[in-house]
Formats: structure tokens, sequence, C-alpha cells
């Protein structure tokens, strides 16, 4: 749920406040940031490049598990140090199911000070497409993303342990002899070769 403070609700509600869309792209070598406007910004320690364009695709909002595809386009912008050398340059970080977050900054429309910055989605970076045309704009390169909905069909077969019981409660001993549980063999068909007085089953405890 998106939640604003009074004083951005009353620029909205008068139209007037100022919105500019930010992207940051954290990859397992580096962090990117870029602002569809035309001077940097910094914020949360990451420094935000202007870019020439930069759209996001429609985002398809439905029920469900399933991950949305959506894209972003980012534009060389020399000018403003976005050339195509930066762009080019994520081609080789580590940038694959790496995390891809979607803001929008407020700003005050008479002084130009920052109210809030919402965050609006968060996807991960499937594939990277360069395009290099005269037509169509000069370089480009266009992030291929899936939604975080794509964490519902991973498995995780981490096990749950006394240490994670004791970060929600310090004197929780829930799992202190899990390790100890006991075992059973069950002998379909024939009788238990170490008693054979005992049809069916043979419980052993570890020692």
């Amino acid at each position: 749920m998106i939640t604003y403070p009074s004083d951005v609700l009353a620029l909205l509600d008068e139209g007037r406040t100022v919105i500019r869309g930010l992207i940051r792209f954290d990859f397992g070598t580096g962090s990117y940031g870029f602002i569809k406007a035309v001077q940097p910004m910094t914020f949360g320690g990451l420094d935000y490049l202007p870019g020439g364009l930069l759209t996001v695709s429609d985002f398809s909002e439905e029920t469900g598990l399933q991950a949305q595809q959506f894209t972003i386009t980012l534009a060389a912008s020399p000018d403003d140090g976005l050339t195509p050398d930066v762009l080019q340059a994520i081609e080789a970080e580590d940038y694959r199911d790496r995390p891809v977050t979607i803001y929008d900054a407020h700003f005050h429309p008479d002084t130009n000070a920052l109210l809030i910055v919402q965050t609006m989605k968060r996807g991960y970076v499937d594939t990277i497409d360069h395009i290099d045309s005269a037509k169509n704009g000069g370089y480009m390169l266009v992030a291929n993303c899936e939604t975080r909905a794509l964490d519902y069909t991973r498995m995780n077969g981490r096990k749950r342990n006394t240490v994670d019981q004791q970060r929600r409660s310090a004197t929780d001993g829930f799992f202190d002899h899990a390790s100890t549980r006991g075992r059973e063999l069950v002998y379909w068909g024939q009788e238990n070769p170490n008693n054979p007085t005992i049809y069916g089953f043979q419980r052993k405890f570890p020692a």
C-alpha cells in the first residue's frame, strides 16, 4: 500500500507536485542509478545519472503468483555523463536475477526540495539488450525484467533451527532436540529380525 505525507497529498490534489522517476540496479558487482531529469541526484548513498530517455513499460497487474514481465529503456546522453560506454559497461556486470527498483521522487514545485521518494515497483533483471540505431535515438539499453512474484516459484531447501527460533525469542527451545529425534524402520510383510516377537516395525533412537 502506497501512503504519502499530508503535504505531498495536498500538492497532488492541486496538481502541482513535481515527480521524477528513479531506477536503481543492484548488481552483484555494483549498483547503478538513473533519474529521468536533467540534473543528477544522490539518494540512499547512490548517485543517479540523468538519462536522455528513461522509460518503463506498463505493469500488467494480475491476480495469482505468476511473475509479470516489464522493460526498462535507457538511452545514452553523453552531455549528462550517460555515455554509450557507461551503458555498455552494464553488460559486463553480474546482472542476471539481480534486483531492480523503480521509485517516484516528489519535489516541491516552488523550492525544488525533495519531499519523499516512494517505491513503485521491485523486480529482477532477466536479460539486457543493446540497440545502436541512428534512426531510433542512437544507443539504447533495454533491460527485460520480471516482478518479484518470481520469488513464489523458487525452492528453498533450508530448514528452520534453534538459531532461527531464538531470533524471535531468546529462550525459545522448540528445536533444541530436533537433531536427536527418534527414527522408525518399518518392515513390510516380515518379522523384525532383532526381535521376532515384535511384528511390523522397529523403533530406533540415537544413543
